[in-house]
């Protein structure tokens, strides 16, 4: 790997983060001299990673033009399994969505049928022209991810997905780079991207569906652990002497008493015992289709001031809170953004997460903090996928190597947990 790949990274990473988007900008943040700074902007517009735009406000002198990462070169594919369905999207470099699709999808239907239906899905969004043009997968599933290795490992609600060579089934299939992560740390991902300025650098996201997961960016990074396993808030233990099985094969999760799956177990059982008129309507006419309640029927009984309904979301909210405080007294993060089905109940489920929260942690650790739910179409996921994609294709490493191949067709990606940000204080020899 050269200096030159080095330092046009770093100038790449800067531009799209919005930190530098002029030449003198890159100059101040680098410690680059002028001409480097010239040299690495001027190739990156050659290569069609970079535009200039209008003139940025003048200071005096001649204005600089504003940068910007240039659409229209290559573009990703982000895609996130969920318990209950999946959404798919291609993106520009710079995020601009080309094309999307949700479908729903039961993810225990295995991993060879859930890979071909996402093959499928995005064959219907990639036309000739972006497939020619494709750089670069991400997907994220719900449950652990051995991020190194690209695999699920022992997932709670993935039957048969526990070592399956996602990655590189991927990569095979498509010829290009490919990572998978946990679903709620790309969504974590994607919230931070879009909303870094007002949110900050360290947040937490919490995805409340059929089950409980936890994204965590730290200073502007993804925050895995040693293992992969750091986010696993679902499986916390909220009641030690309970007989509530979870699916993860232990007594008293989280999850099984605030995840979705829960949350139906205890409205149908309200049903049957003729404590909600709305919900015993609502199975009736479900199970004449063969049906079953679900996590949504909880959410349009709260709508419809149905009162068994809002107790189960707002107990939901209380039991995440509990979990929740102790990490924001642990992390101090400035936002916590709420997620999922259960955060479209809105203020029935954050008010009591709020409220916990509040009476629980620290002081100092709360009289700041921000809790609300993520205001991006439920996005977020792809979103996140995406800007994992394009901040490994920009990497120095593999952006060293596909640089010398002309688009990263037939590049594989490098194993380890490399989104880490590129150190600003990097020795760079001869970059004066």
């Amino acid at each position: 790997m050269t200096d030159h790949t080095r330092t046009l990274s770093l100038v790449l990473s800067l531009i799209r983060s919005g930190t530098a988007v002029t030449r003198p900008d890159l100059g101040r943040q680098t410690g680059l001299g002028r001409t480097i700074i010239t040299q690495r902007v001027d190739h990156a517009i050659r290569l069609g990673l970079v535009a200039e735009g209008e003139p940025a406000p003048s200071t005096g002198g001649r204005p600089s033009r504003i940068l910007r990462i240039a659409s229209g070169r290559g573009v990703v594919l982000g895609a996130v399994f969920g318990a209950t369905h999946l959404h798919a999207a291609v993106t520009d470099l710079d995020g601009t969505v080309l094309a999307e699709r949700r479908v729903a999808w039961d993810i225990e239907s295995g991993p060879e049928a859930s890979l071909a239906t996402l093959v499928d899905v995005a064959g219907r969004l990639l036309s000739p022209e972006l497939r020619e043009r494709l750089w670069g997968v991400c997907v994220g599933v719900p449950g652990p991810v051995d991020f190194a290795r690209g695999l699920p490992v022992r997932p709670p609600i993935m039957a048969g997905w526990h070592g399956f060579p996602l990655r590189d089934r991927l990569e095979a299939h498509y010829d290009v780079p490919a990572w998978v992560d946990n679903d709620a740390n790309l969504m974590a991902l994607g919230a931070w991207s879009r909303t870094r300025a007002a949110a900050g650098d360290n947040i937490l996201l919490v995805k409340a569906s059929t089950g409980i997961g936890l994204g965590l960016m730290s200073r502007g990074r993804l925050h895995r652990g040693a293992r992969g396993a750091a986010g696993d808030l679902g499986h916390t233990i909220v009641a030690e002497e309970s007989r509530h099985r979870c699916r993860c094969g232990k007594f008293g999760c989280l999850e099984a008493f605030a995840g979705g799956w829960a949350l139906t177990r205890d409205a149908r059982a309200a049903a049957l015992e003729g404590r909600s008129p709305f919900l015993a309507e609502r199975l009736e006419r479900l199970e004449r289709r063969d049906a079953s309640l679900a996590v949504t029927d909880v959410l349009d009984g709260c709508l419809a001031g149905d009162r068994v309904s809002t107790e189960l979301v707002t107990r939901a909210g209380e039991l995440v809170g509990g979990q929740l405080a102790t990490l924001v007294s642990v992390f101090n993060p400035s936002t916590v953004y709420l997620a999922g089905v259960l955060a479209q109940a809105g203020d029935v489920f954050r008010d009591p997460v709020a409220e916990v929260v509040a009476r629980r942690s620290l002081p100092l650790a709360t009289d700041e903090l921000v809790i609300d739910r993520v205001d991006l179409d439920r996005a977020e996921g792809v979103v996140g996928a995406a800007t994992l994609a394009v901040d490994e294709l920009l990497h120095p490493e593999l952006l060293d190597q596909w640089l010398r191949h002309g688009n990263p067709r037939g590049i594989r990606a490098r194993t380890g947990d490399f989104t880490e940000p590129l150190p600003l204080d990097l020795p760079l020899a001869g970059a004066r």
